[in-house]
């Protein structure tokens, strides 16, 4: 049944597809990407993701980072523009330090699409809907508070990305609005980490004593909460603090199945990925785009996360025929299908 859903929702695209212009075959184009580095597991998938773009529609992909700092990201973002890209796709640390940059990308005829931070001159923002994608997990984090305390109340921590990113304020924010409406559960603390796991495990271990009756943790990625759930089984305390999250990897996927994460919300960084470096290559040739074209989420829970693993597999060892054109609830509807038919 799942093969089957599939080959209909391929059909979808290839029309929809269709219609996009194709790469010059003597002379491709070259996508300049720049991540934020080349370590965290989500970063990693999202250039496997785009690579498969490029292999798939003729382009060339030149891939760098700022390695976690952003003068050095400043630094590679400039040199894609000395080899003369012919479009940059970047995921700033800092929004604010790509003033002279920018400038410099102008000056040259390079189009610069942002990639989940608003930059000004950016030809579009590719992102993530991340306000909902935050209400999602506030909403699920209500109910499971309910179900642990018999009312929606409790104490609720949060682990932050990199201060400087937008993600903070929409994907962070976004949960807080939920949270907000239920004057009985209290946000105590929020910290950043930049993206950094050993940090997320450290500050994690700091709130066990400092807050010695929190409910539950809301990690803006599973980067950061599989090891703040692995701190907490080293205390003990599993059983005691739930730990909701985001980002559908395949270290957050196994958690949820193990029951170390009461949630993730599905991105496919690979799905992701593949979109932040194909919309560029049409940005290149002409093709205009909103202001900021936003993806999705899927919640992930125990109840169909074997479909996701499922998903999250093709999507890491079978990028060639995984339908990449398509929206993304359609593909995690259609797995989810797939499982119920076995």
């Amino acid at each position: 049944m799942l093969r089957k859903v599939l080959v209909v929702m391929v059909l979808v695209a290839v029309v929809v597809v269709g219609v996009l212009p194709a790469a010059g075959q003597d002379d491709p184009i070259t996508v300049g990407l720049v991540q934020i580095d080349l370590e965290n597991p989500f970063h990693v998938a999202q250039v496997a993701g785009g690579e498969e773009a490029a292999r798939r529609h003729g382009f060339e992909l030149q891939v760098t980072s700022g390695q976690g700092d952003v003068s050095r990201q400043v630094q590679a973002f400039e040199d894609l523009i000395n080899q003369g890209v012919d479009v940059i796709s970047v995921n700033p640390i800092d929004t604010q330090a790509y003033g002279p940059a920018m400038e410099q990308a102008a000056a040259a005829g390079i189009p610069v699409v942002c990639l989940f931070s608003h930059i000004e001159g950016c030809a579009t923002v590719v992102g993530l809907d991340e306000l909902s994608i935050g209400r999602m997990v506030g909403e699920f984090a209500v109910e499971q508070l309910i179900a642990k305390n018999g009312e929606p109340s409790g104490q609720v921590a949060i682990l932050l990305g990199l201060l400087g990113q937008d993600i903070n304020a929409t994907r962070g924010g976004g949960f807080e609005e939920v949270i907000a409406q239920y004057p009985a559960i209290e946000i105590v603390a929020q910290e950043p980490t930049n993206w950094d796991p050993l940090r997320a495990s450290e500050i994690t271990e700091n709130w066990l004593t400092a807050y010695p009756d929190l409910d539950l943790i809301y990690g803006l990625s599973d980067s950061l909460t599989v090891p703040a759930a692995n701190a907490l089984q080293r205390a003990g305390l599993s059983d005691q603090i739930m730990i909701v999250s985001v980002d559908g990897t395949e270290s957050g996927l196994t958690a949820v199945s193990e029951g170390l994460l009461a949630n993730t919300i599905a991105l496919g960084p690979q799905y992701n990925g593949y979109w932040n470096v194909y919309i560029p290559y049409l940005v290149a040739q002409g093709v205009e785009f909103p202001e900021r074209y936003s993806m999705p989420g899927a919640l992930v829970t125990g109840e169909n996360v074997d479909a996701l693993l499922a998903m999250a597999n093709d999507l890491a060892n079978n990028a060639a025929t995984f339908p990449f054109e398509l929206p993304l609830q359609a593909i995690v509807d259609g797995y989810v299908a797939g499982m119920g038919d076995m």
